[in-house]
């Protein structure tokens, strides 16, 4: 009887203790996934107000009146290199003939700057959602950037670290977006590709089939990859 009674207690305590464990388990779980839907709680805030920051500093610049900006949308070479300072002739001019002195424009463009980086840090760092902000504001972003990195890369390069990443990452995504547009058949896509060749970031290509495009495609996924992984690596090197 006394050995029965003994089993008896050893399989409670066995049962107790694999309840104990199970439900010391369980709250390790739902904390874990607690701490984590605050996380993502806290990056969608982020992102939302960030976005709301970055529209509402672009009311003020003299690019937004009478939609100037729209005329830096499009296809432009890419503005970190002499090749894209120098394709980038057009822009510069129209900026400057929003201001009075050239210093007036200068400061304007320090300013255009630092809310572009504002805007970009959050998201450069990982405390805002960059696919969010992509949807919500690229075309605004790349847009008015067309006119502000000529000369953020070539005058000011110790200004806007965050700015000027995110400027590229965009501009490869902006760049897939026109090769998928051209590949679907959308009407005179393909003849402005061609119009813009030499702004195009890596083609080099004598002319445009679709095999040639969906390869390109591919290398821009690539370069994309590639774009993420210095970001990160950024990332990393401001955190140490």
């Amino acid at each position: 009887m006394k050995k029965k009674e003994i089993n008896w207690l050893e399989n409670i305590y066995y049962i107790g203790m694999l309840a104990s464990i199970f439900f010391i388990l369980g709250q390790a779980y739902y904390a874990r996934r607690s701490i984590v839907e605050s996380s993502e709680c806290e990056k969608a805030k982020m992102t939302i107000d960030n976005i709301e920051r970055f529209k509402k500093g672009l009311i003020s610049t003299p690019l937004s009146k009478d939609g100037v900006w729209l005329a830096g949308d499009g296809l432009w070479a890419d503005m970190s290199t002499p090749k894209g300072w120098e394709l980038s002739d057009t822009l510069r001019m129209v900026y400057l003939s929003l201001f009075e002195s050239r210093l007036e424009a200068d400061e304007e463009l320090i300013r255009m700057i630092e809310i572009m980086d504002a805007f970009a840090y959050p998201i450069i760092m990982g405390y805002a959602s960059e696919e969010a902000s992509y949807q919500s504001v690229a075309r605004q972003y790349y847009t008015y950037g067309s006119f502000v990195m000529p000369e953020a890369f070539r005058s000011y390069r110790s200004l806007g670290f965050h700015a000027k990443l995110l400027h590229r990452l965009w501009r490869i995504r902006y760049e897939q977006l026109v090769v998928d547009i051209v590949l679907n058949g959308a009407e005179g896509a393909s003849e402005m590709l061609i119009e813009r060749k030499e702004h195009l970031l890596y083609y080099d290509g004598t002319e445009f089939t679709e095999t040639s495009l969906k390869e390109y495609r591919k290398k821009l996924e690539g370069k994309l990859k590639d774009m993420q992984k210095e970001i990160e690596a950024f990332r990393k090197n401001s955190l140490k």
